[in-house]
């Protein structure tokens, strides 16, 4: 019986969120997260649907749609915070989100965000990512990196010719 309790203590000391270690998501460096959905591939997130330039980077995608109008994009990494449990969006323990300071906000909560999904990691090397979510003041909580692009060109249309392709299905 000692021997029991003697694990569990020792379980649940290592597992408390008070050692966790700083900068890290459950033994994932956050920085790692951040590198790999900046360099993620677009038709990676994008469900199979054959978009044009799929082969952008979620890196350079976002700094193509916010140009003129984003005056700031900070990335973070860590737990998923773009979630509604008990759904499809209940979201991983690894995610990276980029947060868009905007030059003109409608109010102090105008922050767009977008979130990169992983599944679980190898090795401490985050999973191909799986999914994206976004979230708009004029959208809300959207699941498709179309939705969201469009969401953000409909209010800020200075850049469709820049982002949006002739063959696009928008």
């Amino acid at each position: 019986m000692r021997g029991a309790a003697l694990s569990l203590f020792l379980l649940a000391l290592v597992t408390s969120p008070a050692l966790a270690k700083p900068g890290y998501t459950h033994g994932v460096a956050n920085s790692v997260l951040v590198a790999a959905a900046k360099a993620t591939p677009l038709k990676l997130i994008d469900y199979d649907q054959v978009l044009c330039r799929n082969d952008r980077t979620v890196e350079q995608w976002l700094r193509e749609l916010t140009a003129g109008e984003a005056k700031a994009i900070v990335w973070t990494g860590g737990p998923c915070e773009l979630v509604q449990p008990g759904t499809i969006d209940a979201g991983s323990d690894w995610c990276a989100q980029a947060s868009i300071t905007l030059k003109h906000p409608r109010s102090p909560q105008d922050r767009p965000m977008v979130e990169i999904y992983f599944d679980t990691p190898t090795h401490g090397r985050p999973s191909p990512a799986y999914a994206f979510r976004g979230m708009i003041d004029d959208e809300g909580l959207v699941r498709f990196r179309a939705d969201f692009e469009g969401a953000w060109l409909e209010r800020f249309p200075a850049n469709r010719a820049r982002i949006i392709c002739p063959d696009d299905s928008q």
